[in-house]
């Protein structure tokens, strides 16, 4: 037993001292569960508040300001934009500019006074039901008390939901599980790509190739990037076969920012896979990304209710952006005329990352 316990001693010994000499893994062993921790604690909210809403109202009148302040009073209400053409509000809310829409009609504060009950509509964007739903029930109760108070206020409230009117909630996970699916399995992909060529001592033949290191770069990736596509392309069949899903729009734009999310997602693994020595190392720095991507960017929780911080984190994710083309195009028939507008910071993260792939690899040894 003596014996048994001092080879414990000395192999616990050696193994702490390579991690902490192993200054990278000590570093993601400490700071992915405070991640975890600061993410779950404070920017996820199940039950989220302030959700931005577009107005649509002709007038500023009393009974405006009055309907207006009911509906923020409800606490799942933030008019954070306003505008006289219901075509433009609808617009903000096919691109998810705006989670919903308060529709007066022309005239409202004189069909008030004279006794009327005018309609007002509150359109929402129910690709995410759970959002959609508690809120929208809040405000129908709101205008209800509104209506027997003191000074009431008598309107018609009419609750159109758009894009996923049943509630279901597959509608909304499915499109987004495609994304999630793609960041996984591509970061991972090009993060073990060059630290498995380093571990099985074939780094050094990569960097002695008689072509430019790009195009060894290059060359990694393209069968990584074609296998990429046709998983989407496989994921989305089988959704909409086995599962029935109807999709609104299948077009190019959606095509063209699949590609770019793949290539985004590869060069990111290229650079992660550049930084670590090894394979644990690759992988826990791959596990360090997909876990903001995954919380951060709408997939499982409505970004607008994640607190200002964690939603300027989320802008910086390709998710957050492929979430918003992929959701959009399927689900509410973006057109593909509108697609670059949210398409755009893929882009721009997949040429920031592929140069910074390109610089290590240009200083490997």
């Amino acid at each position: 037993m003596k014996h048994w316990l001092a080879g414990v001693r000395a192999l616990a010994g050696k193994e702490l001292l390579h991690i902490v000499r192993d200054r990278l893994t000590l570093a993601l062993l400490i700071s992915v569960p405070l991640v975890q921790l600061l993410l779950f604690g404070t920017a996820i909210d199940l039950h989220p508040k302030g959700l931005p809403t577009a107005l649509v109202a002709h007038e500023d009148d009393s009974f405006t300001q009055r309907a207006v302040a009911e509906l923020e009073a409800v606490g799942y209400f933030r008019i954070a934009a306003r505008t006289n053409d219901a075509a433009v509000a609808e617009r903000w809310l096919a691109t998810s500019r705006v989670q919903f829409v308060l529709e007066l009609p022309p005239q409202f504060g004189f069909k008030a006074t004279v006794g009327q009950k005018p309609e007002v509509r509150l359109i929402a964007d129910a690709t995410d039901p759970v959002a959609s739903i508690v809120a929208t029930q809040a405000a129908e109760a709101r205008y209800a008390q509104a209506a027997a108070g003191d000074r009431p206020l008598r309107v018609d409230i009419v609750i159109d939901k758009r894009y996923n009117p049943g509630g279901n909630s597959r509608q909304f996970i499915v499109p987004g599980l495609l994304g999630v699916v793609l960041t996984l399995t591509l970061v991972l992909l090009g993060a073990f790509a060059l630290v498995r060529e380093r571990e099985s001592g074939n780094f050094e033949s990569l960097l002695l190739l008689p072509i430019p290191k790009s195009a060894v770069l290059v060359g990694k990736a393209t069968p990584y990037f074609v296998l990429g596509c046709l998983l989407f392309a496989g994921l989305l069949a089988i959704c909409t076969v086995w599962l029935d899903l109807a999709w609104r729009n299948l077009s190019w734009a959606l095509a063209a920012t699949v590609m770019l999310f793949v290539a985004a997602n590869l060069a990111l693994g290229l650079t992660l896979s550049l930084l670590a020595r090894n394979q644990m190392q690759a992988m826990q720095l791959g596990v360090f990304f997909y876990l903001p991507s995954m919380l951060l960017s709408g997939f499982m929780f409505p970004f607008h209710g994640m607190p200002a911080w964690a939603r300027a984190i989320g802008e910086l994710l390709p998710l957050t952006h492929f979430l918003r083309v992929v959701r959009g195009t399927l689900l509410k028939g973006l057109p593909a005329e509108a697609v670059p507008a949210l398409a755009w910071p893929i882009a721009v993260f997949a040429i920031i990352l592929g140069l910074a792939a390109a610089a290590l690899f240009q200083r490997a040894r």
